[in-house]
């Protein structure tokens, strides 16, 4: 019996900028199939003192993003090394089109990763933070499988 088709990833933060999944993923990630997705019972704030954002269970929130499909092993391996030692991929449900509901992959923070006060809002980010941010995330992505 074949094994079952890795699950989707969702993807709610800076991943959600097509620069950013290109620079971490080291191609043009068009050929992945990208569908809109929702994760109902969450929010979005940033990281304690960073640009960056991390899931805050949320009775009444709601967190849209894009469930990428067609991820490959090395596409994972990448994406690991992105999300480094503060974010762990967990299984989650997430609300997809027509409202069906499917289990995805997601990174949530680590225990005891802190949360800032503010709420994280991709545009916010693009304005203020993405040019340098860019330029970090190639820089560490070049340093990706050389360790």
């Amino acid at each position: 019996m074949p094994a079952p088709p890795p699950l989707p990833l969702f993807i709610f933060g800076t991943l959600m900028d097509p620069h950013v999944r290109e620079a971490v993923l080291g191609r043009n990630p068009a050929g992945l199939n990208l569908e809109a997705g929702r994760l109902e019972g969450w929010r979005l704030a940033h990281v304690a003192g960073r640009a960056y954002p991390m899931l805050i269970p949320h009775p009444t929130g709601r967190v849209e993003g894009i469930l990428l499909h067609g991820l490959t092993d090395e596409d994972r391996r990448r994406l690991d090394y992105y999300e480094g030692d503060e974010y762990v991929c967990v299984e989650l449900e997430i609300a997809a089109a027509g409202e069906s509901r499917r289990r995805a992959q997601v990174y949530a923070c680590r225990h005891g990763v802190s949360p800032g006060r503010d709420g994280w809002r991709l545009v916010e980010w693009q304005r203020r933070h993405k040019p340098a941010a860019l330029a970090r995330i190639r820089a560490l992505m070049a340093g990706y499988g050389r360790i």
